[in-house]
């Protein structure tokens, strides 16, 4: 049997932002239809994108691969045949600290665990850590983190300062994660720099993002209307490629890149000797 004209649309237009950026979740998807004007933000909607996103990966017309799931992975236990096969391992593991020759210290935090695949192929080359919250962070989350930041800013016996960059939703409680994170450092006394850098009422405008309405169940609902109205985006709408040159310059434009070259290039000559010795082992 066919499909229906809707349903084709839908499936050129998941093949197509899965071409610009792959692997994605289900809601990654679902949220780029949503914000291409495709299909309406429902949970009806959502199911049948899972639906046709399982049917298409059956049928071949979109690879496995493009699709995954964040949370049912397997932990596997590291082995290798002999020190020889743990050179190659070794050799791609094998990262020197960037932090000693920055002048600040940078942290991204993320509220979206289906969006941490994006963020983690753009912070990896910068050596930059990624805290995903999942919605408002534990306190011991809170705790390790302060934890960081102190020791981050007496690096090396010198001080210097830290920045948190934030990506979350444009909705009651994500505009108000910044500053529950800014209050709970401040428990452990510890005081970054927090920045908010999505998603913003100037992204859903700029981008065209359509919205939805707040939650009315939210505590915080009536003073995020009073004060943006009834408006709610998502960070999974902003396009794939929009939110990593977002990222990649934020985190840039915070650090020395010289300095970082530097050390990459000192990595380079010190993984040529580690991969020697252990392949000659």
């Amino acid at each position: 049997m066919g499909r229906q004209a809707k349903t084709v649309e839908r499936l050129r237009a998941a093949i197509e932002a899965l071409s610009e950026h792959n692997p994605m979740t289900v809601r990654q998807v679902y949220y780029q239809l949503v914000s291409r004007q495709v299909i309406e933000n429902t949970r009806t909607q959502y199911q049948a994108v899972s639906n046709l996103l399982v049917d298409a990966r059956k049928t071949g017309e979109i690879p496995w691969t493009w699709i995954e799931d964040r949370l049912r992975r397997p932990r596997t236990v590291g082995m290798w045949s002999d020190l020889s096969a743990f050179a190659e391992t070794a050799r791609r593991s094998y990262r020197r600290d960037v932090w000693a020759t920055q002048p600040q210290y940078v942290e991204v935090w993320l509220e979206k665990d289906a969006l941490s695949g994006i963020f983690e192929d753009v912070l990896s080359p910068y050596g930059v850590t990624l805290n995903v919250g999942r919605g408002f962070d534990g306190w011991d989350s809170i705790r390790n983190a302060a934890a960081r930041y102190n020791a981050a800013a007496r690096y090396n016996g010198r001080k210097r300062r830290t920045t948190v960059l934030y990506f979350g939703d444009f909705d009651p409680s994500g505009e108000d994660m910044v500053r529950s994170l800014r209050e709970r450092l401040y428990f452990f006394n510890i005081s970054p720099k927090v920045i908010k850098c999505a998603l913003t009422k100037d992204d859903i405008e700029r981008y065209q993002l359509p919205p939805d309405f707040a939650k009315k169940t939210d505590t915080r609902a009536a003073k995020f209307i009073a004060r943006h109205g009834d408006v709610s985006v998502e960070l999974d709408a902003l396009p794939a490629s929009v939110l990593r040159d977002r990222l990649t310059t934020e985190v840039e434009k915070r650090l020395d890149l010289n300095a970082i070259a530097k050390v990459r290039e000192r990595e380079a000559v010190e993984i040529k000797r580690l991969v020697a010795l252990l392949s000659a082992a």
